[in-house]
């Protein structure tokens, strides 16, 4: 499941070179330079996706259907027996959600930014195709993408984390969006793998793990490099902006 993939993730990002995944995994990746988002790259869209708050009726809460259907990915989450990182691209698994899935392309970043009062820990970027899903998935996945899905698809799969260094109460909405080299922009609202609820206040010193998993549409072979747009990062109580959006591009290396 994604929670255990997470985590073992993160421990890859501070672990010993003597893991299998770790040398399965070695790619040379030049460090990472962020810089200021043009503002044409900062999607309306991919400002506040479905974070309205949520109203509670007794233990259950009040989902609309972009709630409901992130619920309903989350439980088979839980459901399902967690799968082995695929770490090298024909590396095939079980899809978490039901069906097959296929690694593509992977960069493993394992890299850590500073944003400010924010510190992005960049673990991996992904292109797989996860095949054979069940009508269930399909249907949940395609409430989230806001445009129905095929029994397979192709998407990008991007795992990092937030940690707040400060004791300052801070804002950061995460992800804005996704730009591949080719073919369309990606909201970051149409993220199948977001939580029913995305918590975006991080008061005091605080870590986050943050899961996307994006449908990309066009052809896989011609995916060379993506860039990840971020939202500002803000003081919470006063709403003034401490970081404007930021940009980083990351190419997409394909492993022999």
């Amino acid at each position: 499941m994604f929670i255990i993939q997470l985590l073992l993730a993160l421990a890859l990002l501070g672990g010993s070179g003597s893991s299998n995944y770790a040398t399965s995994t070695q790619l040379e990746v030049n460090p990472l330079q962020p810089h200021p988002a043009s503002p044409e790259l900062v999607l309306e869209s991919g400002l506040k996706p479905f974070r309205s708050e949520l109203t509670y009726k007794g233990l259950k809460p009040d989902y609309n259907p972009f709630e409901q259907a992130a619920s309903n990915l989350q439980d088979k989450l839980f459901e399902s027996a967690s799968s082995p990182i695929l770490s090298k691209p024909g590396d095939t698994g079980t899809f978490d959600y039901g069906g097959q899935l296929k690694l593509l392309k992977t960069v493993p970043l394992k890299q850590s930014i500073e944003f400010g009062p924010l510190i992005i820990h960049m673990m991996d970027a992904q292109l797989l195709e996860a095949s054979d899903l069940p009508e269930d998935t399909r249907k949940n996945i395609s409430i989230l993408n806001q445009e129905d899905i095929d029994p397979e698809i192709t998407f990008i799969k991007i795992l990092y984390s937030v940690e707040n260094t400060t004791d300052q109460n801070i804002g950061f909405y995460g992800l804005n969006s996704v730009y591949p080299n080719t073919g369309s922009p990606i909201s970051a609202d149409r993220n199948f793998m977001r939580k029913p609820y995305v918590y975006h206040q991080y008061d005091g010193v605080v870590m986050d793990n943050m899961g996307y998993g994006l449908v990309y549409a066009d052809d896989p072979d011609k995916l060379e490099s993506i860039e990840l747009v971020f939202n500002r990062i803000y003081d919470y109580d006063t709403g003034k902006t401490i970081v404007e959006p930021t940009s980083l591009s990351i190419p997409f290396t394909v492993q022999e």
